[in-house]
Parts: C-alpha cells; structure tokens; sequence
C-alpha cells in the first residue's frame, strides 16, 4: 500500500559504535577533572604555614635585620589568618626572639612594638588560664611569653616603664599560678617564681621610692643627659648618630633607670651625699664630646648598669685623656725616684773599680750603682742559662700531672703502664634542658591549628 504524501518516516536510532573506554582512561578522565585533587588551604592557613615555615627553617631565631618587617606582619596580617592562627604566630615570633642573638632582643626592646607584643600575647594566655576549659593552649603562649622576658635585657626599673603592658598581666599569672592546683599551673609557677625573685633582689624604681622620690627624680634626669652627650654648658655636645650596621641600642631612658636604681642600691639612703656626687660625676664624664664609645657601651649592653656606677672617674674617662694621665703619672715617677748611690771600698777585693794607689784623703770617691748591678747580674744570669740550655740540647724536665681538684692533699695516682696523662677528651654535652622545654614549645605553635 503506498504511503501518504507528506508523512515524515520514523528515524532510526543509530548504533554507538565506539568502544567502552578503560579504567586508565577513566582515571585520566578523572584528574583531569580535578576530582582527585585534594581540598586546597584556605589562604589563611597558607600564609601561617609561610610565616611558621620561615622561622623552623632558621633554626627559630630570628635574624636582626628582619626584625622590623616579621614584626609588621605579624601584628598587621596575622588579625586576618583567624584567632588561633594569629596568637599561635604571635607567640612563636616572641619565643624566638628568646634564641636570637643579644643584638637581636636588644633590638626588640629598643623597638616601638617590640614589648607591645609581648604583653599582648601574655595579656591573651592569662585571659584564657583563667577562663574554664582546656589550658593546653594557654599555657604554650604563657611559656612563649615567660621565656622571652627572661632572655630580655630588663630588670625591675625597666619593667617600671611597662607596668601596665607587661606588668600588670604578669602580676595577674603569679596570682593564678599560686591558687590554683593544676599540672599546668606547677609547671608555670617555676618560671614565673624565678622571674619575680630575679626582680625582687633590685631596689625599687626612682618613682616607687616616695620618701625619696624628688632626689632620685632629679638624679634620673642628671644620667639621662649624660647618656644623650648633654652635660651641664650651654652648647652640649650630641652624641653621633649611630652609623648603618651598628649594633642596636636599648632607649635611653630605659638604660638611665637602671644606671639609677644601681646607683641607688650602691649608696642608699644613708649615703645620700655620695649618692648625688656620684651621680653629677657619671653625668659629667658620659657628656664628655670624646666619650661617645663609653655611651654607645652603655646603650648597647656591653657594659652593666652595676659596673658602670662601680667605676672612678679615672676608669670612666675617655682614651686619651687616660693615656695623657699615664704619661704625667710616669713622668712624675722617673722625677721623684733618685737612685742612692753606694761609694767602692777597698775591702771589695779583686775586680773592683777601686784605685789601691789612689790617695784616700785626697782622691774623690768612685761609687755605684746597686740596680744596675742587679739587672747587669740578672741579664748575665739568664743568658748562662740559656747558653747551657742550647748545650743540652734544651730538653725540659717532664710535667708532673696537677692534683685532684679542690683536693690539694690527695697525691696524683701512679699512672699505669701503657696509659697517657693527657686526659681523654670530654664527649659533647648535650642541649641544655631549658632549650629543650623552648624547643617544644616553639614546635607546638608551629603546628596547625
């Protein structure tokens, strides 16, 4: 039967042909996809892992030179990477500040946010000690934050100047640790106990000593411009700026209240006359125009507080006025010293500069020089000495080994045949413990959240 006109005819469906693909293809497939990928950090995370990273591959220390920029990003970025992220870094960049170099923690003192950050860290870790939970975390940040304070070149009077940064968050952890009765809080009392000890030992600052307080507020002032180059004329003389590459310095007011209150805990108040003599003295020699090395000694932390109110005038003098008081000094001696000469007898026998024919009532007599016949004796008594030695072949006699130590009436044993008395080499000593503990510590705040 013929079909209608205009009556489309069915389509077929069309056979697939093509063959089933393999598992290799598959998996191809798949990775190319990006199925198999792994989740990818967040950029938080990312850039904690960056900044932990930077500091395990140097060892956890910090370098001087990259002071200022780590400092900045971690008060500045380490906000935005979340809150435990951020206080992690924190407290790690503060722990290894306490491996650094002493240039480096001087550096951290001397800058502004240096001890900012570390009161904000111990500020954190005693907030959440005292909040109930888990204290695993805290305590981490507090021993970051305790080990650092006791590296820092700070004692009672400088702490004076950050009460409320560092003091007063300290002050609140002593407090806790001491009531409470956890195995966190034990192993936080030891530090914090050898931190106030350390500080307890020093006299108070110049403004907690109130019957005193005016007298060592004027003296405090009297060292601070001395350390500045600025004495008592007119027309001080500034100290030079510091030249690119020195070593850092910590502030000079800072270092006045140390020189202060050693100065203080020297004399005291029964000795007030020479307390404010000793005083106008140390101001007068640091202003000094050629005392600039002395100053930048001071700053720098090579020379103590304690050693530096311990010197005269003589020793705190510049170079060259020291070397000029020597020359005088030696000059005087050679005008005051008179030889006494002896006169020759004539019962001095043979080998004597002594005349037998010389008249004794009328020829003058000859003398002589005791010392120079002493040196004359003694150079002639070295060189027989050394001419036999050069005979012999100048073989010394064998040492004999020194006695026990600190047990001088013990005799030295017989060593036995076949041994040496060169004593064995002692083996490397091992990390000390409190680098360890530190090490710990800084491995956990490195760690991911």
């Amino acid at each position: 039967m013929d079909e209608e006109v205009g009556t489309p005819c069915p389509k077929r469906p069309r056979l697939d042909l093509s063959r089933a693909k393999t598992q290799e293809e598959e998996l191809d497939d798949l990775i190319e996809s990006g199925l198999l990928d792994e989740p990818s950090e967040p950029p938080e995370e990312v850039a904690r892992q960056t900044f932990a990273t930077h500091f395990s591959a140097k060892g956890f220390r910090v370098e001087e030179e990259e002071l200022p920029k780590l400092l900045t990003e971690v008060l500045e970025k380490g906000p935005s990477w979340g809150e435990t992220r951020y206080w992690r870094c924190a407290a790690l960049f503060v722990g290894c500040i306490a491996r650094s170099t002493r240039s480096c923690r001087i550096a951290f003192v001397a800058h502004p946010k240096g001890l900012s950050i570390l009161g904000l860290v111990l500020k954190e870790a005693v907030a959440r000690l005292e909040s109930p939970g888990s204290h695993q975390e805290a305590s981490m940040l507090a021993l970051a934050c305790l080990t650092c304070l006791k590296s820092l070149p700070l004692g009672r009077a400088s702490l004076w100047e950050h009460r409320h940064a560092i003091g007063k968050p300290f002050d609140q952890l002593h407090k806790w640790c001491s009531k409470d009765r956890s195995a966190i809080a034990a192993e936080l009392r030891a530090p914090t106990l050898e931190l106030c000890q350390r500080w307890k030992r020093q006299p108070k600052p110049a403004a907690q000593e109130q019957p005193h307080k005016a007298l060592r507020g004027k003296v405090l002032q009297l060292i601070t411009s001395g350390l500045q180059g600025r004495g008592a004329s007119p027309s001080p003389a500034s100290p030079a700026p510091l030249a690119p590459g020195s070593p850092a310095q910590l502030p000079q007011n800072l270092v006045a209240a140390e020189v202060e209150s050693a100065l203080w805990s020297r004399y005291g108040a029964n000795k007030t006359t020479e307390y404010r003599h000793h005083a106008r003295m140390l101001r007068a020699n640091l202003a000094l125009p050629g005392n600039g090395e002395l100053r930048a000694r001071v700053l720098a932390g090579d020379l103590k507080a304690e050693e530096l109110v311990s010197m005269d005038s003589n020793a705190l003098a510049p170079d060259e006025i020291q070397r000029q008081r020597r020359e005088v000094q030696l000059q005087a001696m050679k005008e005051v010293v008179v030889e006494e000469l002896l006169p020759v007898r004539p019962e001095e026998g043979e080998g004597s500069s002594f005349d037998p024919s010389a008249d004794l009532n009328t020829a003058p007599l000859v003398w002589r020089s005791p010392t120079k016949e002493a040196k004359a004796a003694k150079v002639e008594k070295e060189k027989h000495v050394v001419e036999e030695g050069e005979e012999e072949g100048a073989t010394g006699l064998p040492m004999v080994p020194p006695p026990t130590p600190f047990r001088l009436s013990v005799a030295t044993p017989a060593l036995e045949p076949g041994t040496s008395d060169i004593p064995e080499m002692l083996a490397t000593p091992g990390p000390d413990e409190e680098d360890d503990d530190l090490m710990t510590v800084l491995r956990f705040l490195a760690s991911g959240p």
